[in-house]
């Protein structure tokens, strides 16, 4: 097993780990119905154990990934799958769930709402950066994505909306504070996922693109493309390099620009998304 695909075991069990700590430190003591399987087992708990109902749950939605989505889907979801309640059922017989809302005096609802999700968006982003998922609902809302083209978070609003309409019907309020949680899981699931790979991209204009070239291979590490570009005034015929780094080399990629042509007309812009060797060493080299 090569070093990328453990990172991204690790990223997914990490991510995995923490969505299932603020579902049940924060959402499951306050009966917040945030959404998915989840949100199903706060509203039977009193029925059926949390972690008994989402095992269940888990394994019948996890078939059908399997036969909709593919076998790679599958073995690549099903560690994730039985993770999440099997982190649930440990902390069912080792800490209360209201250990940390119990010390909440001042809007205990309002904090556990706020908390659990950033705690389930932030974890869930995360997988779902690794092409993962916690299984469930998620399944479904992988399947709406794939098949829909409908975004992430979007699918995401709709499988837990149903989920938490109900819960609303049930009690108003708590649907109100599951609400506000929802949408705040589903904007870091959307940074997380996407933002988490985003950059910049830099497009150079230069007379050295053989220096900037070789300085941007030993100081940064990362791949290029040139373009051959004509000048709209001059028509003379020049080398442009584009060249897409990640916020934390933005500064010195910049000074690599400077120290190997200070006159090479440089601009810079936004990129959301970026994958593909060079950046997240994935995928075939240019």
């Amino acid at each position: 097993m090569n070093k990328a695909k453990v990172l991204e075991i690790l990223e997914i069990s990490a991510g995995t780990i923490l969505l299932s700590v603020g579902f049940y430190f924060f959402l499951l003591p306050l009966s917040l119905v945030i959404g998915g399987v989840m949100g199903v087992s706060v509203i039977i708990q009193d029925v059926i154990p949390v972690s008994i109902f989402m095992y269940i749950a888990n394994i019948i939605l996890l078939i059908i990934g399997g036969l909709v989505l593919g076998k790679v889907f599958f073995f690549k979801t099903i560690y994730a799958t039985l993770l999440s309640p099997s982190v649930i059922w440990i902390l069912e017989h080792s800490v209360p769930a209201d250990f940390f809302t119990r010390h909440l005096t001042e809007s205990p609802l309002l904090i556990g709402a706020a908390f659990g999700g950033i705690f389930v968006g932030i974890g869930l982003g995360i997988v779902v950066r690794n092409n993962g998922t916690t299984g469930g609902v998620d399944v479904i809302q992988r399947i709406m994505n794939k098949y829909l083209h409908i975004p992430f978070s979007t699918a995401m609003y709709l499988t837990d909306g149903i989920v938490i309409g109900i819960a609303m019907i049930i009690n108003f309020q708590l649907g109100l504070y599951a609400v506000g949680s929802m949408i705040i899981s589903g904007i870091l699931v959307d940074r997380f996922s996407i933002e988490g790979r985003a950059g910049y991209t830099v497009f150079i204009v230069t007379d050295h693109t053989d220096l900037l070239q070789k300085n941007i291979y030993d100081k940064l590490d990362r791949g290029i493309t040139k373009v051959k570009v004509v000048g709209g005034y001059s028509k003379q015929e020049k080398n442009m390099i584009i060249c897409t780094v990640d916020r934390s080399q933005l500064y010195t990629f910049k000074k690599v620009i400077k120290d190997s042509d200070p006159k090479a007309f440089t601009f810079v812009t936004r990129t959301k998304e970026a994958l593909g060797f060079g950046f997240t060493r994935e995928g075939a080299e240019w």
